[in-house]
């Protein structure tokens, strides 16, 4: 009854604070002067500390800033004091700042406030002022031509074009590199990102983003949908920030229905999912006055500092329950969707929306009327199911050439072995038989989809310096997701084994006629299949080199690494 008590008294103090917190004005400060802000704080203020957490592809360093209240500016110093930590990233898109002016204004309050130093009684806060550094150089006042303000922003890509909430799995900028170590060394408990959305026009101020919870470990859904969620909407509430979930629309208004998102491994929730982490983005809306999204920003913050320090224990248990969960699981599911035929209903404040003659094309355009606001309950498509279900093996087996993926793994603390001496394995091999892809490049590389594969027994001689994966960590969903081919974004998907799809041998087909002849003389099933073939196709039946490179492929000549997925899945 007490601690209700003084949990209700520390709640009422922070509301009368938040009335003398708050942003101003239509402008967000250069990266140059965010870091001069947080080192002033650094340099005049104990409990402190401003830290350099690794490089940008531009060379530039990417700062951490790092609040305790009293427990040290360590992981280790933290952890001792039993706290958990937050980890506000901003500026991952810097043409979306308002996450940098609410930090700022977050450690302000924090540090000016008792009141709001008391939420952390519980937490360390943990603040990336701009992550994305390079891209918060490219200032312009035109480059989101959606978006109200502020008057001069940065641009979404990093130096090396880079979207880096795309990167999380592949790691290919340094930025991500450098964060991915951090929160290693870090390993924070919620990790919340800030943006700004596009999309439909409606009431609200914010939308909020968590991982998916049908992906998400069970103790980690339960906090988060127990007591994290209806925490933030309620603080909201309080302080009249309208929020509601971040939503798709399903076809072309709101009005018609939603969906929700599935965060795959390449954002930042999905990614962090596979840490037994909670990810949360801030996306407050593009239309809104610009001082009005960094406030709904500040507010959300809080909003999970408070959830955090009222369940302190809660959330340590529910993390400690999620690694022996990842330890234990053998099925690992993945390419998860929306399934369009599960339909609840979601409270609505929006605007009425119609067409319009455009002036451009003369045809149809939507048009919202914010002279009509409605209330009404939607179609809301927010249930998430597996595409595919993978058996766990006992480990992978790498082999040493494919040194980017043994990188990646070894980035974040993957459990492996160099091998030191030959060892033979018995497991599964996979041939790729099918996949499609765009056709365009998609952040840097050519990605595939539908990826087929057939799975065949063997026996594999490792050599000295081959690397294996044994699984059974808390890291097993991370590393299925980067080495199983039809994992959406596996690094198959995302083209590393791209090498292994081009054929490197060929013949002359007047060489090949009469080897081909003496084949099929010897071979009685491979003439069978060769004349079933051309009955099954008349195009084949009439094409003289398709049929020698039909019987090509199944000779003893063709070369045996073609579409040979070189990962090896060891099952004994």
């Amino acid at each position: 009854m007490r601690r209700s008590i003084l949990v209700l008294c520390t709640i009422l103090a922070v509301l009368r604070m938040s009335a003398q917190w708050r942003f101003e004005g239509d402008t967000t400060p250069t990266w140059e002067t965010v870091i001069d802000r947080y080192a002033e704080f650094a340099r005049t203020r104990s409990g402190v500390a401003l830290l350099e957490i690794g490089r940008d592809d531009d060379g530039s360093p990417i700062h951490l800033f790092v609040l305790a209240d009293g427990s040290g500016t360590t992981p280790d110093s933290i952890r001792a004091a039993g706290k958990n930590i937050l980890w506000i990233t901003n500026g991952i898109h810097p043409g979306e700042p308002d996450g940098v002016d609410a930090s700022l204004l977050l450690a302000q309050a924090l540090l000016d406030s008792d009141q709001y130093m008391g939420l952390l009684a519980n937490t360390a806060v943990c603040i990336v002022p701009v992550y994305n550094v390079s891209g918060a150089k490219q200032r312009s006042a035109t480059g989101r031509v959606n978006q109200n303000g502020p008057q001069e922003y940065g641009f979404r890509a990093n130096a090396r074009n880079l979207d880096l909430n795309r990167d999380f799995i592949k790691a290919d900028a340094a930025n991500t590199r450098s964060l991915i170590d951090a929160l290693n060394t870090w390993d924070p408990d919620i990790y919340f990102e800030t943006h700004v959305s596009n999309g439909a026009d409606h009431q609200y101020v914010m939308e909020l983003l968590t991982t998916h919870p049908d992906k998400l470990d069970t103790n980690l859904r339960h906090f988060m949908q127990d007591h994290l969620v209806p925490r933030q909407y309620e603080w909201m509430e309080q302080r009249g920030h309208r929020m509601c979930p971040y939503f798709e629309t399903h076809r072309d208004f709101p009005e018609q229905g939603l969906a929700g998102f599935m965060d795959g491994p390449r954002y930042s929730t999905g990614y962090n999912a596979l840490r037994q982490r909670i990810g949360v983005l801030s996306e407050s809306h593009m239309l809104k006055p610009y001082a009005d999204r960094v406030n709904a920003t500040f507010e959300l913050m809080l909003a999970t500092l408070a959830a955090m320090n009222e369940h302190p224990d809660a959330l340590r248990e529910a993390r400690s329950k999620a690694r022996i969960s990842a330890v234990e699981q053998v099925v690992h599911h993945t390419n998860w969707r929306i399934d369009t035929t599960a339909v609840d209903r979601l409270p609505w404040l929006g605007y009425a929306a119609d067409t319009a003659t455009s002036a451009v094309s003369g045809l149809p355009r939507w048009l919202y009327h914010r002279d009509r606001p409605t209330n009404v309950e939607v179609p809301w498509l927010n249930t998430g199911v597996p595409e595919l279900r993978i058996e766990r093996p006992v480990a992978y087996l790498i082999p040493q050439a494919w040194h980017e993926v043994i990188d990646r793994l070894r980035l974040d603390g993957v459990p492996m072995e160099v091998l030191s001496a030959k060892h033979r394995f018995v497991g599964e091999v996979q041939r790729i038989t099918a996949y499609g892809g765009s056709g365009r490049p998609y952040e840097g590389h050519y990605l595939h989809r539908d990826v087929e594969v057939a799975i065949q027994v063997d026996t594999v001689l490792a050599k000295p310096g081959d690397v294996l994966v044994p699984m059974g960590h808390a890291t097993d969903a991370l590393v299925m997701e980067i080495l199983e081919p039809r994992a959406a974004d596996s690094f198959f998907a995302w083209g590393f084994f791209d090498a292994i799809l081009q054929q490197k041998e060929w013949f002359s087909d007047y060489v090949f006629e009469d080897i081909a002849a003496d084949l099929l003389r010897n071979d009685p099933v491979l003439a069978e299949e060769l004349r079933a073939e051309r009955e099954r196709d008349p195009a084949f039946a009439n094409d003289a080199w398709a049929q020698l490179y039909f019987v090509y492929r199944r000779s003893p000549y063709f070369e045996p690494g073609y579409e040979r997925y070189p990962v090896f899945r060891i099952t004994q």
